[in-house]
């Protein structure tokens, strides 16, 4: 049920994104998909608090994208000292046009950049990578 959930939350973005009135004779495209993974681990203070993490959404990402993104609330895991561990994720997906993924990632840039400095965070990863998109719509 989740993974329906975040796969509509996708397709709702990637639609906003693009338009919801845009008309196009081929409604598949290739575009940009991008991802941000924010732990949310301190190693000195504990975990980010949620009211933080969302202050962080509605002030910095969602002004810089208003066309939108999705949300995947996810856990890393890995081992350390001999021990597995688990990390809070969150993970941003941004889907654009490949017109604009210059301009999309200085907006990612910074936005990793501003989580690190504020949260005290040694890195975010960004992955990037083609996909192919289509609009399905009622006939």
């Amino acid at each position: 049920m989740l993974r329906i959930c975040l796969s509509l939350l996708l397709i709702i973005s990637c639609w906003f994104a693009a338009g919801c009135n845009s008309r196009s004779t081929d409604d598949t495209s290739t575009w940009q998909r991008s991802e941000l993974y924010f732990g949310l681990l301190r190693r000195d203070a504990g975990v980010i608090p949620e009211a933080d993490w969302k202050d962080f959404v509605t002030n910095q990402v969602t002004p810089a994208f208003p066309g939108g993104f999705t949300e995947i609330i996810a856990f890393g895991h890995f081992r350390e000292d001999g021990k597995s561990k688990a990390e809070p994720v969150r993970v941003l997906v941004f889907l654009n046009p490949t017109s604009k993924a210059e301009a999309v990632g200085r907006k990612l840039d910074a936005l990793g950049k501003a989580f690190c400095s504020r949260f005290g965070q040694d890195a975010v990863l960004r992955a990037d990578s083609p996909t192919n998109l289509t609009f399905l719509r009622a006939e």
